[in-house]
């Protein structure tokens, strides 16, 4: 028999460090700065194979914080692979009574990829929104709702999808504008920057369709100024 007041603190230690790695999923409470942020998405937010200040959440808050803003670090509620359904199923786990000074909302991608059903997205998202607005305090200005990339023009996509794909994105970011603006939201539109530089590879990864660091720079100079703006006000 081995010795467990030996082995069994060396166990839970590799446990625990297994489900953070693993997992994918970040969730930190709020920092003590004055300003605090929930990005809520999929790999697309979390920024996928990248290091934590590369993704365009952490690059937003720099980009604040440049501009005499006090923002902590981005709370993520996250995960690779994850549907409108998976996050509505997240966010009511977590059942936070939180509040933050703003919120970023960039969900679909997956459910898109899938070819899942748009009704039931537009339900789930319409669920989420109302909850990103909760957590704002009613602020509705201060949600940004963030549009899908069109992915149609990535090195990974052949020829002959690309138009099938783009048509589809299109589909969703119609009814994510249209129920983003009725709810008095912002909304931020991206979807076209990596399709205008799909012959640049340091746009992307080398999966061929996640965005790189530069690809989220871009992503980030787009949303930055919008968020400083309704944050100045």
């Amino acid at each position: 028999m081995f010795n467990q007041s030996i082995r069994f603190p060396g166990l839970y230690w590799c446990i625990a460090l297994f489900f953070i790695i693993a997992g994918g999923y970040y969730f930190f409470k709020p920092s003590p700065h004055k300003l605090s942020y929930l990005a809520l998405g999929d790999s697309y937010t979390l920024g996928a194979h990248l290091a934590f200040d590369e993704n365009y959440p952490k690059q937003v808050v720099t980009y604040l914080r440049a501009h005499g803003l006090d923002v902590g670090d981005p709370v993520f509620i996250a995960h690779a692979g994850w549907t409108s359904g998976d996050l509505c199923k997240a966010v009511r786990r977590k059942n936070l009574d939180d509040t933050f000074t703003f919120v970023t909302l960039l969900i679909g991608a997956n459910n898109q990829f899938r070819g899942l059903d748009h009704a039931s997205y537009s339900i789930q998202f319409s669920e989420l929104l109302t909850r990103a607005i909760s957590y704002v305090n009613g602020h509705t200005a201060r949600v940004f709702v963030i549009s899908l990339p069109d992915w149609s023009a990535s090195p990974f996509v052949n020829e002959q999808d690309r138009g099938k794909i783009s048509a589809e994105v299109a589909v969703y970011n119609a009814a994510i504008k249209e129920m983003t603006l009725g709810n008095k939201c912002q909304f931020v539109d991206i979807s076209g920057i990596l399709r205008e530089r799909a012959t640049d590879g340091s746009c992307f990864l080398s999966d061929h369709i996640h965005p790189s660091a530069r690809g989220y720079t871009l992503w980030a100079e787009r949303l930055a100024p919008v968020v400083a703006n309704a944050l100045k006000q």
